[in-house]
């Protein structure tokens, strides 16, 4: 690599390993009881949740617990702070404080993006959880 990293190749130096199958992925560590958890994720990009059935999904064999947004906000998990707020404390031109979106770990009342978390599952094994 020269002088500068920008916008030159980089050598990969874990592929080899990784294709001849020596490496450990993350799904191949396994600690005794160990749970994994699977995010249900929205497909809309901007939408109401009216409500998240999770019956079919507790009552999965594996299966140890199922939270949603409203399940978090009931226990007082409030929403995650910005930390770009902390670290430089952002104005808008007229010096008053900047707007920063408020973002929960699952949607609570409306998702805002494609892919943006409504529920996770918890349980013993990642087929159980998906």
């Amino acid at each position: 690599m020269g002088q500068f990293g920008i916008g030159q190749p980089v050598q990969r130096v874990e592929d080899d390993r990784l294709l001849r199958g020596e490496a450990a992925f993350q799904d191949d560590i396994n600690l005794d009881g160990q749970a994994v958890a699977a995010f249900v994720r929205s497909p809309h990009a901007r939408a109401v949740v009216k409500g998240i059935d999770a019956a079919a999904a507790t009552a999965t064999p594996g299966v140890l617990a199922v939270y949603t947004g409203g399940d978090l906000a009931e226990a007082g998990l409030g929403p995650l702070p910005c930390i770009a707020d902390f670290m430089v404390p952002f104005t808008r031109k007229d010096g008053s404080p900047r707007f920063f979106p408020v973002r929960h770990v699952l949607a609570v009342d409306r998702v805002s993006h494609v892919g943006e978390p409504v529920a996770v599952v918890i349980a013993e094994t990642g087929a159980a959880a998906r």
